[in-house]
């Protein structure tokens, strides 16, 4: 009887450390009002700027870029940044499910 409690014990502790141990993992998205990306090379560059609906275009801060450097504007429902990982997710409708992308490998800034 006592094996078995001990038993029962240790499989509630590795059950509960097995879920807090996930949630300190797990990715952690904070909301942000705009995004923006900026990739250079030697054709100029390109730039991106995802906005939620109350931020314009002058409002968001840009990395240098060439000026023959595209620029798209990109307006969306809701915004989500992890700094951590590089992904950021968006949607353009509350009832949309989020699309995911990743910053890595672009000047990224975000507010």
């Amino acid at each position: 009887m006592r094996v078995r409690s001990l038993m029962i014990t240790l499989l509630l502790f590795c059950c509960s450390k097995e879920k807090t141990s996930n949630a300190l993992s797990s990715p952690s998205f904070v909301t942000v009002t705009y995004l923006t990306l900026t990739n250079e090379n030697t054709e100029g560059g390109s730039q991106f700027a995802y906005l939620q609906s109350n931020i314009t275009e002058d409002l968001a801060i840009f990395c240098f870029c060439l000026e023959s450097c595209s620029r798209e504007i990109i307006n969306v429902f809701a915004l989500e940044y992890n700094e951590d990982t590089t992904e950021f997710r968006f949607k353009f409708n509350p009832s949309d499910e989020f699309q995911y992308k990743s910053s890595r490998d672009w000047c990224t800034r975000s507010k």
